[in-house]
């Protein structure tokens, strides 16, 4: 038997209709009618011949994107965000599993999708972002500005990049520029629109971390854009504000947003201890 594709907006489901959930549930169950589907490079993949068909790896892949299909495992390419958690959980009794090789654009999927790869542009694990952790010792966000934090495809989704480019398409087009050593900045080829290049705009990954930097006085703005990112983007994403703490180790972000906001503890601290073995590359 044939599948027949079905489409449905990622946005649709995460608006939870019971319509959605049916037609989700209905392309899971013709999936497993059809062929298996043999990738090959330049991409991971499950070597048929050596899948013994115990599906252990279905549930496991956060992207949905393997099936078990007339007792033999496979990995839809398109859906994959090569994060690599299929290899690393050693799940596959057989060793069927393989990373295939990766090209460019391909290879921003792993960049952005595996914890234990280092992003080339930034040198930093995993979303190749180390965000507000370290801004006690970079000062990247200084007082009386806001660091916002854009993150698309968490939890379960994943998001496309044609999605991370209308994030910051509408951040510039508000006159807020993406901060400079994000690691999307390297894949913007036009600055003054904040376009993609558009050979990356059907990658996939499981999270990436966009960063902006405004002034306090930006947000109401901030609240307009926010509500229109939300009506054009086709997968979830949440939204994170830092802002350096008052001299007391007061926060003022309830008297910037009031009370609609959750304010996480002050539980993130670094205090730069490690910032000399750092420079001397110990």
């Amino acid at each position: 038997m044939t599948k027949d594709r079905i489409e449905m907006k990622r946005r649709d489901f995460l608006l939870g209709s019971a319509a959605g959930v049916v037609t989700a549930a209905s392309a899971v169950s013709q999936a497993g009618c059809s062929k298996p589907f043999v990738p090959e490079e330049p991409h991971r993949y499950i070597d048929p011949a050596a899948c013994i068909g115990c599906g252990d790896c279905v549930s496991l892949c956060p992207m949905g994107a393997i099936h078990l299909v007339e007792e033999t495992s496979s990995i839809d390419p398109d859906e994959c965000a090569e994060c690599g958690v299929c290899s690393r959980s050693r799940i596959c009794p057989a060793d069927a599993i393989h990373p295939g090789k990766l090209a460019w654009p391909r290879t921003i999927r792993e960049a952005f999708s595996n914890p234990l790869v280092v992003h080339e542009a930034t040198g930093v694990r995993g979303r190749g972002s180390e965000g507000i952790k370290t801004n006690d010792v970079t000062d990247r966000y200084p007082r009386g500005s806001l660091g916002v934090f854009i993150e698309l495809g968490r939890p379960a989704l994943g998001t496309r990049f044609v999605d991370v480019e209308r994030v910051v398409k509408k951040f510039t087009a508000h006159g807020h520029t993406l901060v400079s050593d994000n690691p999307v900045a390297g894949l913007i080829n036009d600055p003054a629109r904040g376009t993609l290049m558009p050979e990356v705009l059907k990658e996939k990954a499981i999270s990436v971390l966009v960063e902006f930097i405004l002034p306090e006085s930006a947000v109401s703005a901030l609240h307009t854009l926010l509500d229109e990112l939300a009506a054009e983007v086709e997968t979830v994403f949440s939204v994170g504000i830092a802002l350096r703490a008052e001299p007391d180790g007061a926060s003022r972000i309830e008297d910037l947003f009031g009370g609609e906001v959750f304010r996480l503890p002050n539980g993130k601290v670094n205090l730069g201890l490690a910032q000399d073995i750092a420079a001397k590359g110990a």
